[in-house]
């Protein structure tokens, strides 16, 4: 061990101490350091990239109107606004029931009353997104599911126990 340590140790010593280049760089650097920006450097860079940015948003912008106004899609937006006046019919026809049977006097009323409205705002935002992109067939079926859920909320809500007290006032 002791040779291969007196061999390491002569090669580290006659090492050089400095890397040098193979040729000097210093010239070179040098004179992109005095190279004066001129005005035509400096401006062109940002107009050409507010320019690109323009050019991609308005390209982007007449995609996205195009895909919306095509034509394969306009059964889709029909199909979405049938089955969304059909739902709030049948929410209005369930809401009707609950004046009748007061199931909000319950204990349990205030649950089930926020479950209902947050599964309106869900239903709703997804909505709102199924316009813009009426083909995503998952879109499709969460936004039937929250009717859904919302439908079946409405009616475990009609299931209540009612308050004995109130409900001569109410009916």
């Amino acid at each position: 061990m002791t040779t291969h340590d007196n061999q390491l140790d002569t090669l580290i010593a006659n090492a050089s101490r400095e890397l040098t280049p193979a040729h000097d760089l210093w010239p070179q650097i040098e004179h992109r350091l005095e190279t004066p920006i001129t005005n035509q450097n400096r401006y062109w860079r940002p107009v050409a990239i507010a320019s690109l940015l323009l050019l991609s948003m308005i390209a982007g912008q007449q995609y996205v109107t195009s895909n919306l106004m095509a034509p394969e899609l306009t059964p889709l937006l029909t199909s979405l606004e049938s089955i969304r006046a059909q739902h709030q019919q049948q929410v209005l026809e369930l809401q009707n029931q609950v004046q009748k049977v007061n199931w909000q006097s319950s204990q349990y009323g205030q649950p089930v009353e926020q479950g209902v409205e947050q599964l309106k705002a869900a239903a709703e935002q997804i909505y709102r997104t199924l316009q813009l992109n009426p083909t995503d067939k998952q879109l499709w079926q969460l936004w039937l599911w929250t009717q859904e859920r919302e439908i079946d909320l409405l009616r475990q809500g009609q299931r209540l126990p009612i308050n004995q007290k109130n409900r001569d006032e109410i009916i």
